[in-house]
């Protein structure tokens, strides 16, 4: 089990962005509050630095005075934001050659972090066949050890059906808010229904969608025994070029269809590598695709 470790520069990096909500969740707002809505139940809770967009009247002017720099006041509303972070560990995920799942975490982990820094609530729920592992929700900074630990003692292994064990988040998920699904999405049942029924809950999906290289533009050329690492069926096979070929079609299909559905039903994905730097996922890639603003 690898511990989650972050540099501290990289962590002052992402306290400088925020999550980026298209549209509104009936009842369910932002910790850091850029809501207008008057009369309402409301706690002072901590500081962050001015982001580009936030409401000036927040600024907290005295510390300005003091520092030089802008920092908004956050406060907690009786209706917060509730992010719950859902992270495949089947056995796909931990492939030798590069692991998917320590990527996932590392996401996990900065995406928590950056919501409990701003006051959201946050939850993870690591999906797999025999159980599904939970974090409840936490909110606040002396949350963050206990998500970074949690995520730490996770490991990728056995078999998972999507559908089924999206479909058990229900037990856990209570209320609107924003569900962020991290996986390979290499379920032989697929994961529409289980994204379907995130929806049903109130949910605002994300789906962040993992491959590692060698799935990507494998380069095996011969005879080989194929293992799968989730059942541990063995199958031999002679790769040829032509196999080659259909293969990258077929992969080329399978993303097409997970685009299409996922426009259909205003689910935002994106599509991120193994090996892609965590930084450029988290301070591009997902500003890109209005995650992160």
């Amino acid at each position: 089990m690898a511990e989650l470790i972050f540099e501290k520069d990289f962590l002052k990096k992402l306290e400088n962005m925020a999550f980026l909500l298209k549209k509104a969740q009936a009842g369910c707002y932002s910790g850091l509050h850029r809501s207008t809505r008057k009369g309402q139940s409301v706690e002072f809770a901590d500081y962050r630095s001015y982001v580009a967009g936030d409401d000036f009247r927040q600024v907290d002017w005295n510390a300005y005075a003091r520092l030089d720099r802008l920092f908004i006041k956050l406060f907690m509303e009786e209706n917060d934001l509730r992010i719950h972070f859902l992270l495949d560990t089947s056995g796909s995920m931990a492939l030798e050659e590069s692991s998917k799942v320590f990527l996932a975490k590392q996401l996990v982990g900065a995406l928590g972090y950056l919501a409990l820094v701003n006051m959201e609530q946050v939850g993870v729920i690591a999906l797999n066949q025999k159980t599904n592992r939970v974090l409840p929700l936490q909110r606040g900074r002396n949350a963050i050890s206990r998500l970074w630990g949690f995520l730490s003692q996770l490991e990728a292994g056995g078999e998972t059906d999507l559908n089924i064990s999206l479909r058990q988040t229900g037990k856990y998920i209570k209320g609107p808010g924003i569900a962020i699904l991290i996986s390979d999405l290499l379920s032989p049942s697929g994961f529409q229904e289980g994204l379907k029924y995130l929806q049903h809950l109130g949910q605002q999906v994300v789906v962040l969608h993992i491959l590692a290289p060698e799935e990507r533009g494998p380069q095996l050329l011969g005879n080989f025994r194929l293992v799968d690492c989730e059942t541990g069926l063995e199958k031999e096979v002679s790769i040829t070029p032509i196999l080659l070929k259909a293969y990258k079609d077929h992969l080329e299909t399978f993303l097409s269809s997970i685009k299409q559905f996922c426009l259909s039903r205003e689910i935002t994905y994106h599509m991120v590598g193994s090996d892609d730097n965590l930084e450029d996922i988290l301070l591009r890639s997902l500003r890109g695709v209005e995650v992160l603003v």
